[in-house]
């Protein structure tokens, strides 16, 4: 953030006019970055997603712990771009049979979540997993019509998210119709 005001300081301080816009938008930046001091107890802890920033050098050549930790927070929460996020996913955990199904699901996601957050976070031109990928992956649970379906649903995701990880699968693989086929259920067309 500290760079990005300099360099709007030198280019746009030089016209008085210029320089009271320039300090407008970094002040509404600032509102609107999550706040990663105070880290939310519904998002998993913070030593998860350090270990994983600390494991990727290539990573850290081109992003700061800071902003992959703040992008880790808009991947649970959402942004002002994407307003859902992967805490809306779990929200929607359809009803167990039975209570302690309910907390393996809920299990699943959560790991599920640690891995595909950990890996979105990273700066664009690094990371396996993408926006899209996202958005399919959150329809997908959210077409399944009941627990089991649903159970499923995450299980064939984590399977894939793995593949991912270990070069196994490619981006341009995950589509619709890998899940369509797998679960035997109609999605949107080609996501």
């Amino acid at each position: 953030m500290q760079k990005l005001a300099r360099k709007i300081r030198f280019q746009y301080c030089r016209d008085g006019n210029k320089c009271l816009t320039a300090a407008l938008v970094l002040l509404l930046a600032s509102c609107i970055s999550p706040n990663i001091a105070n880290w939310p107890e519904s998002v998993p802890s913070q030593h998860y997603f350090i270990e994983a920033y600390l494991a990727d050098e290539e990573n850290q050549e081109r992003q700061s712990q800071t902003e992959y930790l703040g992008w880790t927070l808009s991947f649970y929460r959402g942004n002002l771009a994407y307003q859902s996020g992967w805490q809306d996913i779990q929200s929607y955990v359809l009803e167990a049979p039975t209570p302690e199904l309910s907390q393996q699901l809920q299990g699943l996601l959560s790991d599920l979540g640690v891995a595909i957050g950990s890996e979105w976070a990273k700066h664009n031109d690094i990371r396996l997993i993408d926006t899209r990928m996202l958005s399919l992956w959150g329809s997908t649970i959210q077409l399944a019509q009941d627990f089991h379906m649903q159970k499923q649903s995450i299980e064939v995701i984590a399977e894939d998210v793995e593949q991912i990880l270990v070069g196994g699968l490619k981006k341009d693989d995950v589509l619709e119709s890998r899940y369509a086929e797998k679960l035997g259920f109609e999605m949107f067309g080609d996501f």
